[in-house]
């Protein structure tokens, strides 16, 4: 067997080639370019040692760094080599079972990676392109959430400019951030501009299935307490235009997320609660289930777990789970189990029984959580689909 260990950096890398016989390729490691040219000389190495070794069997592990080991990573894939993502954590418990003191550097970061892959070649695992997937889920939903927190800001500035411009119009309708309501604003953004529109201007802009009526609109506007201001109808129109911006990348993304959910776990959508958006939080956090030996650990992993707090004869009875874990998944599977109960009869049942058990809301929600966590964990690694109970 051949293992090639390389040391990750944003402008180069550094790598060692050796053999499960102890041969290597340099006694030193090798430094390489990050571009296409360094690439291919790593890979023409690989080649040639293979040759000499008469062995085509060759394994490659590199750290886990984030971005940067993303593109020779993939690279690499499509060299059709078979390379394990490892986490630091684990070079480094490998390098002190052998040096109480370890030094820290290129070259011998790139030959305990080798050390590891020959110790730990059981435990083998090579990335695939589905984990590729769930992390460009990860990176998608993440941005999602954060263009949602973003858009929630516009609309509680397109807010505070109505309650200067034109507090009555929050009255009129049901949601003032869409549809006819919207377009009037952007038009006409105050009560003065409003009382003094002509009736089939506004007649275009309000839908047919919009409650309101233009006599009720100008009603309204004619004895507001609104302000006149240029400046703060400017402000509106513009928060206005962000918002639907907003809206418009928010679609963008609810579409590319879509199509990656297809690509690794969609039977997950088969669970009440889970929509492409929640199932993209999920999928994306989780990554590669197989890492998880258990759902126990899953659990774990997502922060969930209650903290133990024991000394001596004491115990506590109340806890808090450790959120040690992603904020993004606990979120998605809040969001789910305040669902799932309300549509499918083996989690309504639950959630009564803890219920009349005295059990907080929010207590009863979290026992939800864990047992979801256990469903979705069984149906990744099963890629089975969830047949509801009605």
């Amino acid at each position: 067997m051949i293992v090639v260990g390389i040391d990750v950096a944003s402008k180069k890398h550094d790598y060692m080639i050796q053999s499960s016989t102890g041969s290597t390729l340099s006694k030193r490691s090798i430094t390489i370019p990050n571009s296409v040219e360094g690439i291919k000389k790593l890979h023409s190495d690989i080649t040639a040692f293979c040759g000499v070794m008469k062995d085509s069997n060759v394994r490659i592990g590199l750290e886990s760094t984030g971005i940067y080991s993303l593109n020779i990573l993939l690279k690499l894939i499509e060299y059709g080599y078979d390379v394990m993502v490892i986490n630091p954590s684990l070079i480094n418990s490998s390098k002190k079972s052998t040096d109480v003191a370890p030094a820290k550097n290129d070259n011998l970061d790139s030959i305990a990676i080798c050390h590891f892959l020959l110790n730990q070649f059981i435990n083998f695992k090579p990335y695939t392109i589905k984990e590729y997937h769930t992390l460009a889920l990860k990176s998608l939903s993440r941005e999602r959430f954060r263009l949602v927190l973003e858009k929630n800001k516009t609309k509680q500035s397109i807010d505070r400019l109505l309650t200067i411009l034109f507090p009555e119009y929050k009255e009129l309708f049901s949601n003032y951030y869409q549809g006819s309501a919207l377009k009037v604003l952007e038009k006409y953004p105050s009560a003065y501009k409003i009382k003094s529109a002509r009736d089939n201007s506004l007649s275009s802009l309000i839908h047919g299935k919009c409650s309101t009526s233009i006599l009720e609109l100008k009603e309204k506007a004619k004895n507001s307490i609104g302000i006149k201001s240029e400046y703060y109808e400017f402000e509106l129109q513009t928060y206005i235009k962000k918002l639907k911006a907003q809206e418009e990348i928010i679609d963008e993304y609810d579409s590319k997320i879509k199509e990656y959910v297809n690509l690794t776990y969609p039977n997950i959508l088969s669970i009440p609660g889970i929509s492409y958006v929640t199932a993209g939080l999920i999928i994306g956090e989780i990554g590669n289930i197989d890492n998880f030996s258990n759902s126990d650990k899953l659990y774990k992993f997502s922060g969930l777990a209650q903290k133990v707090h024991e000394s001596g004869d004491f115990r506590a009875n109340r806890t808090k789970p450790t959120k040690k874990g992603s904020k993004y998944l606990r979120y998605a599977l809040f969001q789910s189990a305040n669902i799932i109960w309300q549509h499918d009869k083996t989690y309504s049942n639950y959630y009564h029984k803890k219920i009349n058990e005295h059990k907080h809301y929010y207590v009863v929600l979290g026992h939800i959580e864990k047992k979801l966590l256990r469903l979705i964990y069984s149906l990744m690694k099963s890629k089975k689909e969830y047949t509801p109970q009605s």
